[in-house]
């Protein structure tokens, strides 16, 4: 998935045969780089016609790479101290009114988000907002759980994967054969000592959904159960089991209900904190 911002302008994505390499953390951060030199301009162009601008950025890294690499990877962190580096000269660069009018976005930076300003007047009347959809977690080869075969007789349907399905798998049982399931889950011990598996009724009265009242048209999706995984052990398809647990390669995910998956970075900047 590509940047997108408001006017429809595209900004490029990373290829998947380059992550885990220099390159691919390079190119993340140049294509986050384009993205907010588009934003920019976009907020210039609002400033000289004296309108008020909303501006929303958006990339996928580093979900991307820690998808592929797992949390912990050194691209990952190359990733994301980029973001950092230019999210710092984007703020930069809207304090000074000047140099964004001009097109100068390339400011150079001593002390990061805390820099002072020459003056308040130099600023632009902007709010900064950084935030995330969700954390993540690593999801190493022996946490990888396939369904056994005495599981998948009873099922329709399992919505489950590793990057983030298998954390919080949606299970479409055979008609008539919900009982037997919980039976077997709970004498296969992978299964009961590391999911948690509860009704979609279950989980509804548990707000697991939100506050508000399902939709009617929402629930049949959802299936009989859901399985919650409470550590790291994830439920994988057997094509990922094929190739990530016998390849030995640890994967990014997200789903659960662990402080890593559920915490979220947020970082308002306002005039007021200049």
């Amino acid at each position: 998935m590509a940047m997108t911002i408001k006017n429809g302008l595209r900004i490029e994505e990373t290829a998947f045969d380059t992550l885990g390499e220099p390159k691919g953390s390079e190119d993340a951060i140049q294509y986050y780089r384009d993205g907010i030199n588009a934003a920019l301009d976009m907020i210039a162009k609002a400033e000289r016609e004296g309108e008020s601008t909303f501006t929303y950025l958006y990339t996928a890294h580093p979900d991307k790479h820690m998808h592929a690499l797992g949390v912990e990877h050194a691209e990952v962190r190359n990733v994301v101290r980029g973001i950092e580096s230019e999210t710092e000269r984007f703020w930069r660069v809207l304090g000074d009114r000047e140099a964004l009018l001009s097109g100068e976005y390339d400011l150079d930076s001593n002390s990061g988000l805390e820099q002072e300003v020459k003056k308040s007047d130099d600023a632009v009347d902007a709010t900064v907002v950084l935030t995330a959809d969700h954390g993540h977690v690593t999801v190493q080869p022996k946490d990888m759980v396939a369904l056994p075969a005495s599981i998948l007789a009873l099922l329709e349907y399992a919505c489950i994967g590793v990057h983030g399905k298998g954390r919080h798998g949606y299970l479409h049982c055979r008609a008539g054969l919900q009982n037997l399931l919980q039976q077997r889950w709970k004498a296969i011990d992978e299964l009961h000592q590391h999911f948690l598996l509860i009704t979609i009724d279950e989980a509804i009265e548990l707000g697991l959904f939100g506050p508000k009242y399902m939709r009617m048209e929402v629930r049949p999706r959802l299936g009989d159960f859901v399985s919650i995984s409470i550590g790291m052990k994830t439920l994988v398809t057997p094509s990922e089991n094929e190739t990530f647990c016998r390849g030995c390669q640890c994967q990014g995910a997200h789903g659960s209900l662990h402080p890593e998956e559920m915490h979220i970075p947020f970082i308002l900047l306002e005039p007021s904190s200049r």
